[in-house]
């Protein structure tokens, strides 16, 4: 009888297959941008060369399990969500990695400290993709429909840090100093004034990263919201 049933069973499945669990697919993603998320603000706080590390090799982890998440999908005979919604939430959950790896390599090559700034943008970028764990991780459950809640901090990642980004840039472009230099003929003014251009072209670049990663993360908030409306 259990021999029978076992036949029964393997013919429904290979007929029907199971569904993946793509919820926990997406979840497994979210662990890691949790991990990502507190190396690159201990980089930001220590300048710890493991931390960069740390993010550079978490990043290339979560790409490699997004490209098996979408393979997944792409065999798929059925799937809880929209294959769109899931494609969507696929791609879109890590998107913020990829700008921490780069930001952590161009602040090691270009040798860049962090500042104050930088630290508070990547605190506010760990709030929000923590905000998009927790709302990922409530989809089908009995508090789907509390995760709009985390979609709403996740979508206003860019207002926080562009906020941010328009202080860092008037402490950036704050020159007074070193053209108060240049004005007495003082020694080396001309020295300190290139440096000072120079620091500005660099710490833009990565003010800029840090605020488009935050665009990004708005636009995955905005994906979480869409599915939540569908499904709750």
């Amino acid at each position: 009888m259990g021999g029978s049933n076992s036949f029964i069973s393997s013919v429904a499945n290979s007929v029907f297959p199971r569904m993946p669990n793509f919820y926990g697919m997406i979840i497994e993603q979210c662990d890691l941008l949790s991990q990502v998320s507190d190396a690159l603000v201990e980089f930001m706080q220590t300048g710890s060369k493991a931390a960069a590390d740390r993010v550079i090799r978490l990043e290339m982890e979560e790409d490699a399990i997004r490209d098996r998440n979408l393979e997944v999908l792409a065999d798929a005979f059925a799937t809880p969500l929209d294959r769109e919604d899931l494609q969507r939430a696929i791609t879109s959950v890590g998107v913020t990695m990829t700008y921490a790896a780069t930001i952590v390599d161009e602040m090691q090559t270009l040798n860049i400290p962090s500042n104050a700034f930088t630290t508070e943008m990547a605190i506010l970028l760990r709030e929000s993709n923590e905000a998009l764990c927790r709302g990922y991780k409530k989809l089908g459950t009995k508090e789907t429909a509390l995760a709009e809640n985390d979609a709403s901090v996740a979508v206003q990642a860019k207002h926080k840090l562009d906020k941010c980004f328009r202080r860092a840039l008037a402490d950036l472009f704050d020159t007074k100093n070193v053209m108060d230099k240049i004005k007495a003929d003082s020694p080396d003014a001309k020295v300190e004034a290139l440096d000072c251009v120079l620091d500005i072209f660099k710490r833009r670049e990565i003010y800029r990263h840090l605020v488009d990663s935050a665009i990004d993360l708005s636009r995955a908030g905005n994906f979480l919201h869409d599915i939540v409306v569908k499904i709750s």
